[in-house]
């Protein structure tokens, strides 16, 4: 039993330290991959440490009580992990009956397809090659990134997960509304609509709550099948829901979120406004990903993330997902690079 109580205290101090450690870096800087890292390992060390408890306390109905609660949360993932791929593609179904059928709309499907048919694939392999060296290292390889891959999936779900329980304050100077596609290249979209509107409402909540206006910064350029710049359609927009006409900038030049970011900050400046006292507004999955290049230009605030409709939301996160990685592409190189050694080697 002294091993185990130490091991208890090892635990108990190691979630203190997680904890300090997680709320540091939240603090600091919520918007990173890092700070949803820091939040599982806070996690896994209280379950370890609860798990130790229990076991130093020696009850029999604490025992039993700790036993169920894990079957009681681990038997629903289970039932989730054996279902996904069915599940993906159910929801890949739903996506192409409502919405565009582009590429990016199709990620659910292929990833419900790679489910179901990479694990068949191995158990064929292992069939009519069993013991075979290459067959061995192939699927150890593919073990290697599944289990790569879903650390950063948890990691960027806790940190999206984290985006959706900031509470502001209303004491802001403005609003920056990014820019989505316009429909027929001149409408604004439902997607976008929701934007102006998350932003609409919390101009109009913080007059409600401490009468200090602010104005809206309409963010987003002409593309190419476009009438006119989305900035200017989500003015007018704006205007049709109630918002003053002299409440509403206009920055029409910017391409991606990065200009966004950067050409509203030169009217942030420009205004004499701080850059710490604004908001940003898109729909909640891409809030992660736009904080990051608000971040990046000198841009210290926060975003409001529009809700986005059930069914499209595991293809949107899939999409962010993938972005997210891909502006870390030396990084996850040189660890993919280390896992193909490992499963040649080791």
């Amino acid at each position: 039993m002294q091993g185990v109580y130490s091991i208890t205290i090892i635990l108990l101090v190691a979630s203190v330290l997680a904890t300090g450690g997680s709320w540091y870096l939240i603090q600091k800087n919520r918007y990173r991959l890092l700070c949803g890292i820091a939040l599982n390992v806070t996690l896994i060390t209280y379950i370890l440490t609860v798990a130790a408890v229990v076991v130093q306390v020696n009850q029999g109905w604490l025992r039993t009580i700790f036993v169920a609660g894990a079957f009681l949360v681990l038997i629903p993932i289970f039932l989730l992990v054996l279902s996904s791929s069915y599940l993906f593609l159910w929801n890949a179904y739903l996506v192409w009956r409502r919405e565009s059928h582009s590429f990016g709309n199709t990620l659910t499907l292929w990833l419900g397809v790679l489910l179901l048919v990479v694990p068949a694939f191995f158990r064929l392999l292992n069939r009519f090659w069993a013991e075979n060296y290459w067959v061995m290292v192939v699927e150890k390889l593919a073990n290697s990134f599944q289990l790569y891959l879903l650390f950063w999936v948890l990691s960027f779900l806790s940190s999206y997960l984290l985006t959706k329980i900031i509470r502001y304050r209303y004491d802001r100077e403005y609003i920056i509304v990014l820019g989505a596609g316009l429909l027929h290249g001149d409408q604004v979209s439902p997607l976008l609509a929701s934007r102006i509107q998350v932003a609409a409402d919390f101009r109009q909540r913080q007059l409600n709550k401490t009468q200090k206006p602010l104005k809206l910064i309409m963010s987003g350029g002409q593309g190419g099948d476009e009438k006119l710049p989305e900035a200017m359609a989500m003015k007018v927009y704006a205007e049709k829901i109630g918002i003053p006409a002299d409440a509403i900038l206009v920055e029409d030049q910017s391409k991606n979120t990065y200009q966004n970011m950067a050409f509203s900050k030169k009217i942030v400046l420009k205004h004499g406004w701080s850059l710490k006292q604004g908001l940003f507004a898109t729909n909640d999955y891409h809030v992660f990903r736009a904080a990051g290049f608000a971040r990046f230009v000198g841009l210290e605030i926060d975003g409001l993330g529009a809700k986005t409709s059930r069914y499209f939301l595991p293809n949107a996160l899939i999409r962010e997902y993938v972005a997210i990685l891909l502006q870390h592409k030396v990084f996850h190189a040189i660890l993919a690079l280390v896992l193909i050694v490992n499963s040649f080697f080791v």
